[in-house]
């Protein structure tokens, strides 16, 4: 993958070392065996969005009420949805539904028909809907498209209403083309994104997210030198807290989650990560990048760094006190770059490779410029990317304490 001014090293390669073949509309496809290397990501693909009725698919299943009719209802405020559950206007197969009860796969939730779905709170937005350009499709074909997703647009709504992909999509490619979101990419996070084409690619796609045959690599900029080139981290991810953030480690709620890591490039006080998640929850790349303490260079939540500056790594800089040095980047430096999956249109195996913006790409050519350490590249090991799991063999691995 070319990037202007600063190159890739060639130790990344996520498409094991195989020639990827122009596909349509710029997608990456040749044919070949799938291997089940990817672990759990969460999906969204059942999830009937404004629709009177939701049917619970896999990935929902023993889900509370509660968390099962925001994935449901999410541009709904959430106090109307939990008051709606606790009046009981809330079906689960025909029955109200009490607010602690779980759901299963396969069940229907409805509301009652007194309930006027189009009359329902909704959050209000902050942005104009008209800001967001229609994105780079990637990869298109019968079953889905991928597209390059710009950060600063969530995937669904969030609990502020601001404006989201899953908004967006009728004004981008028409009501007609039914795309569903199947997987989520935080809003400050860009890069490919699936959207399936009607209600049984996205089921074809959750079943292959839960049978563990999607795979997923990003890159990630950190603070911090890194003294292993492979690094893994399995803590346990838990609850949103107040804030947004995700607790980490054991306790009421924690589910597993695990993300290798392995190093493409240091730079003096930072470096350049690739992350392959085998879990999909939230924040969970971020969060496991703090417990291995290589944190984003740009992590405005957990970290409280809004942005990376010239200043931090280039000797001699000198600030003007008449202008206001303004940062590099300002948003996640964390960049969905790779997808493999099997199209459920053609049966072909797809490669999508989404180069970084133009952001990203900055933020790297001035580190590469300012930054560098000579001969780091060159002190590398060769992996071999006939056995893809080989670059990911945990040398250092950061655990919990089961």
């Amino acid at each position: 993958m070319h990037q202007a001014g600063y190159t890739l090293p060639p130790n990344f390669s996520p498409s094991l070392g195989l020639g990827l073949s122009k596909g349509r509309n710029s997608g990456k496809v040749c044919s070949g065996k799938v291997r089940a290397d990817e672990k759990e990501q969460e999906s969204l693909a059942n999830r009937e969005h404004g629709d009177e009725c939701f049917e619970v698919g896999p990935t929902e299943h023993r889900l509370y009420a509660q968390d099962a009719i925001e994935l449901w209802l999410p541009e709904i405020q959430r106090p109307v949805l939990r008051r709606l559950l606790r009046d009981g206007k809330v079906l689960c197969n025909g029955l109200p539904m009490e607010p602690k009860q779980r759901v299963r796969e396969g069940d229907q939730l409805s509301l009652i028909e007194e309930v006027n779905l189009s009359k329902l709170p909704r959050f209000k937005r902050k942005g104009k809907g008209g800001f967001w350009e229609k994105p780079e499709v990637l990869y298109e074909d019968d079953s889905c498209l991928v597209i390059q997703k710009p950060s600063g647009l969530g995937s669904v709504p969030d609990r502020m209403g601001e404006i989201s992909v899953h908004q967006k999509l009728e004004d981008w490619f028409g009501a007609e083309a039914d795309l569903r979101i199947v997987h989520r990419l935080d809003k400050g996070t860009s890069g490919a994104l699936i959207l399936a084409k009607g209600k049984e690619a996205a089921r074809a796609f959750d079943v292959a997210f839960r049978e563990k045959r999607i795979s997923k690599s990003y890159l990630a900029i950190v603070r911090g030198i890194p003294h292993l080139d492979v690094l893994s981290c399995n803590q346990r991810i838990g609850r949103t807290l107040r804030g947004g953030k995700v607790r980490v480690g054991e306790g009421k709620g924690s589910r597993e989650a695990h993300t290798d890591f392995r190093v493409l490039d240091r730079f003096r006080g930072f470096a350049l990560l690739e992350a392959r998640p085998r879990t999909g929850r939230m924040h969970q790349i971020r969060v496991h990048l703090l417990e291995l303490g290589l944190p984003l260079a740009v992590e405005p939540l957990y970290s409280k760094s809004k942005g990376l500056f010239l200043h931090e790594f280039k000797k001699g800089y000198r600030k003007r006190p008449s202008r206001e040095e303004k940062p590099l980047i300002s948003r996640l430096t964390l960049h969905a770059v790779y997808l493999r999956f099997l199209s459920p249109d053609t049966g072909e195996e797809v490669r999508v490779l989404a180069e970084p913006p133009k952001d990203f790409r900055v933020a790297l050519d001035k580190l590469g410029k300012f930054a560098s350490i000579p001969g780091e590249r060159l002190a590398k090991p060769s992996y071999c990317f006939d056995d893809e799991e080989a670059a990911f063999r945990p040398e250092g691995r950061v655990e919990d304490e089961a």
